[in-house]
């Protein structure tokens, strides 16, 4: 085999070239000027950010490229702006037809979605060839609606009715019996209900891909999603015991108090400043374990969809995050950005670039791919901007 071969059949890191200070001027740059033009330079601030992270990361010697054009992301967010100006109208003056309006919105939902991840597709190339996603509308509103909706009331109506029948017994025991089948039944119930809905909406997206016009495959297995949303459950419920547990005297001091026949209002600011410390204590456990089960499932499922996907028959995606090492990006990041009143917010934007290439490889022969670039075109960019104005993109 040849050096050349060699090269091409290894395992190629990707890397991120960006700096903090290269891109803190940028930064700075597409505030002021979006705040002197009233946000009308926020179309080529958004591309000008996404040319640099896309541009700075590199695969075998290649770097990506965005080819957005700013007067049309311009002209989305202008349509979303004006829907929402209509849609304030409507409810101040009809509320009814507000009402439609929303539910016309919210029908619209999978249509959005599915042309806001086609757009940013197209409008992203590696070696001169660009993306591409091809998904049938009605598959999006399958997994995005139909399905969540019957999995939620097959999780959710035996709960209900099992919860009928004890109270319509009027039996202490049998009510304390069916709060704790529920309390047993709702812990792998919800997973089982999140990890199918999340093994859909990644295979939805991940294999309808294409590199040109070179599909991406993936075998994503519903069973490693219910694990990871259960073992995120599982892992949260400490720190909801402990925040339970802080709270625990001032829920019985209000219980003795109903007893008692209420209590004034400087009792109750009594209670409310005595308990104080605990509601601050329980509310930061509270936060930090709802950001150590996201980074756990962010991690998990991340490493997971990559090292299953293949694009084409010879190239495989490889991710390696750790789950300790992304919370203590996470909360590193958090502190930079909240002792530095926000100015330091680019540092960790490239910060968290630099980590996740770090952690993304490919491997197989990368010169396969460059041979077959396709010809479509997304002509315009309101999907995008509605997608974006909701935080409703996902993606790679």
């Amino acid at each position: 085999m040849s050096d050349n071969n060699q090269h091409n059949d290894s395992l190629h890191q990707v890397r991120f070239h960006g700096k903090g200070g290269e891109y803190f001027a940028i930064w700075l740059v597409n505030a002021l000027l979006t705040i002197v033009t009233l946000g009308i330079y926020s179309a080529w601030a958004t591309v000008r950010r996404r040319r640099y992270f896309l541009g700075n990361t590199e695969i075998n010697g290649d770097r990506f490229d965005y080819h957005a054009r700013p007067i049309q992301i311009l002209k989305g967010r202008l349509l979303v702006i004006a829907g929402i100006i209509v849609f304030y109208i409507l409810a101040a003056l009809m509320p009814k037809l507000a009402l439609l309006f929303v539910l016309a919105f919210f029908a619209l939902l999978p249509w959005v979605i599915v042309r806001s991840w086609r757009y940013n597709a197209i409008m992203t190339s590696y070696r001169g060839v660009r993306f591409n996603y091809h998904c049938k509308v009605g598959r999006a509103y399958w997994t995005m609606y139909l399905c969540p909706i019957l999995l939620m009331l097959a999780l959710y109506i035996p709960i209900m009715f099992v919860v009928l029948i004890a109270v319509q017994s009027a039996s202490i025991s049998a009510i304390l019996l069916s709060m704790v089948l529920v309390a047993v039944a709702l812990v792998p119930g919800v997973a089982a209900v999140q990890g199918i809905i999340s093994a859909m909406t990644h295979d939805l997206y991940v294999n309808n891909m294409f590199f040109g016009k070179t599909a991406f495959r993936a075998e994503l297995k519903k069973a490693a999603f219910i694990k990871y949303s259960l073992l995120g459950i599982l892992l949260f419920l400490p720190f909801l015991i402990f925040a339970f547990w802080l709270m625990g005297s001032f829920f019985t001091t209000i219980y003795q108090m109903v007893l008692m026949g209420g209590m004034s209002d400087e009792m109750a600011a009594a209670m409310l400043m005595s308990n104080m410390f605990d509601f601050f204590f329980a509310i930061v456990i509270l936060l930090v374990g709802s950001l150590v089960v996201a980074s756990y499932q962010v991690v998990a499922v991340r490493n997971y969809v990559f090292n299953q996907t293949r694009i084409g028959d010879g190239v495989k995606l490889h991710s390696s995050m750790k789950t300790l090492s992304y919370l203590g990006l996470l909360f590193t990041n958090a502190l930079i950005v909240v002792f530095s009143l926000g100015l330091a917010t680019p540092v960790a934007h490239v910060r968290t670039a630099r980590y996740v290439a770090a952690s993304t490889a490919v491997s197989g022969d990368l010169s396969l791919l460059d041979v077959q670039a396709h010809g479509d075109s997304a002509n315009t960019a309101v999907a995008e901007e509605v997608a974006q104005a909701f935080d409703l993109g996902v993606g790679l």
